[in-house]
């Protein structure tokens, strides 16, 4: 069994949903989809068309598998969040600058987190007063496993500027958003794949009525998606994180969400978001 699954705090996502087409409910559901996409994108990445179709038929890859372990890539985003999350309650507002200042932090102290997941469990770091990320995140159980389906090769920071801004997309607009991402580009260097900010931020207004004709063609929508993209391990979080963004925790079928180790992080994460919204990065 996963961990998600032997905790009854993920099942709250079920009993105890956001009010549909609320900000909460985008929010979990943006976050809860770039998971998902992160998982099914890593899981065929580096894999040719005929091996996805040998493995998982002629529709590729169509929900996550049962051993769902995110990636490095969005184990990156739940750290940026943390920190921005932290961050604000300190200062209650950041400049561009800053939020770019907290991120690079964040990359660095989440590198020695991943790289040294035991030297964290258990021990208390408040005394470094210059920390962006809390104890919470930093001794979080789930980095006492190694994560599987990393692309990321240390050195090359210009990939870890997606995952950055996901988390950034969750808490600012897009004014602020495309600035970050510039900064970001400046410092880490130009990433491969560049989103598109202003579509991204447009699905949180999506006002759509949810019915499962709909659902099931949002729910394609993304699978196409990521068994077509040349890179499914970049892509597969930005095509989650669309369709949460659009339909909410509803847009899902129940049976995903306990299928993902990180199920009761990014919905704890998520409420947080949702509580500080209003102090704007």
């Amino acid at each position: 069994m996963l961990l998600s699954e032997l905790n009854p705090a993920a099942r709250s996502l079920l009993r105890s949903k956001p009010i549909p087409n609320s900000r909460q409910d985008r929010i979990l559901g943006a976050l809860l989809g770039a998971a998902l996409g992160d998982v099914m994108g890593n899981a065929i990445s580096g894999l040719s068309k005929e091996t996805i179709k040998d493995k998982y038929g002629d529709w590729g890859i169509t929900s996550p598998p049962h051993n769902a372990h995110v990636s490095y890539n969005f184990s990156l985003t739940l750290f940026a969040l943390d920190s921005l999350i932290f961050s604000t309650q300190k200062r209650h507002k950041l400049s561009v600058i800053e939020i770019c200042n907290c991120l690079i932090k964040c990359i660095k102290e989440w590198e020695v987190v991943m790289s040294n997941p035991k030297l964290f469990h258990g021990i208390n770091h408040l005394a470094d007063k210059s920390s962006v990320c809390t104890d919470f995140i930093k001794n979080y159980p789930l980095w006492k496993f190694t994560r599987p389906g990393s692309k990321y090769i240390k050195g090359n920071l210009s990939e870890l500027i997606n995952p950055l801004l996901i988390a950034v997309l969750l808490c600012a607009n897009g004014k602020t958003t495309s600035e970050v991402a510039e900064e970001l580009a400046k410092k880490l260097g130009e990433p491969e794949f560049k989103i598109d900010i202003d579509a991204l931020i447009a699905y949180f207004y999506h006002k759509e009525d949810i019915t499962k004709e709909i659902k099931l063609k949002g729910l394609n929508t993304m699978r196409e998606q990521i068994n077509s993209a040349s890179r499914p391990d970049l892509l597969g979080m930005l095509a989650g994180f669309e369709h949460g963004a659009k339909y909410g925790i509803q847009g899902f079928k129940q049976v995903w969400y306990l299928r993902i180790d990180a199920t009761i992080l990014i919905e704890q994460l998520g409420w947080r978001v949702g509580r500080v919204i209003k102090s704007y990065l």
